[in-house]
């Protein structure tokens, strides 16, 4: 019986000892999510005004992105942006994830189409 309340105290202690550092750990966890936030997709100021002026279908459109695209989107010029509103969400997310030259030149087509023109040979 002795043994049992040995055992029954190293567990309550323990118990004791987690229940103190839990809400501290908490904290900080939530203190890191908040500062990542803006780095994981998160719109300033600006782009939220803008975000908010958008019709709900848009936004939900939005929504459903990855994030990378998300963040891409808002590296477009507003010319840009209104052409990418137009393409497949497909097209969109192979788009976000070319790399420089790539892009530019797909970029080039997209643009070259969307003016009615056709792109440029080479």
């Amino acid at each position: 019986m002795r043994k049992s309340h040995i055992y029954l105290f190293g567990v309550a202690i323990a118990t004791f000892g987690f229940v103190a550092v839990a809400p501290a750990a908490a904290a900080t966890q939530t203190e890191d999510t908040t500062a990542q936030a803006p780095d994981e997709g998160g719109m300033t100021p600006e782009q939220q005004a803008q975000y908010e002026t958008w019709p709900v279908e848009q936004q939900t459109e939005y929504e459903l992105w990855p994030m990378e695209t998300k963040g891409y989107y808002w590296t477009l010029t507003p010319e840009q942006q209104m052409i990418f509103w137009r393409l497949s969400d497909e097209d969109k997310i192979a788009l976000t994830a070319m790399t420089g030259p790539e892009r530019d030149a797909t970029w080039v087509q997209i643009e070259s189409r969307a003016s009615g023109g056709s792109p440029p040979e080479g």
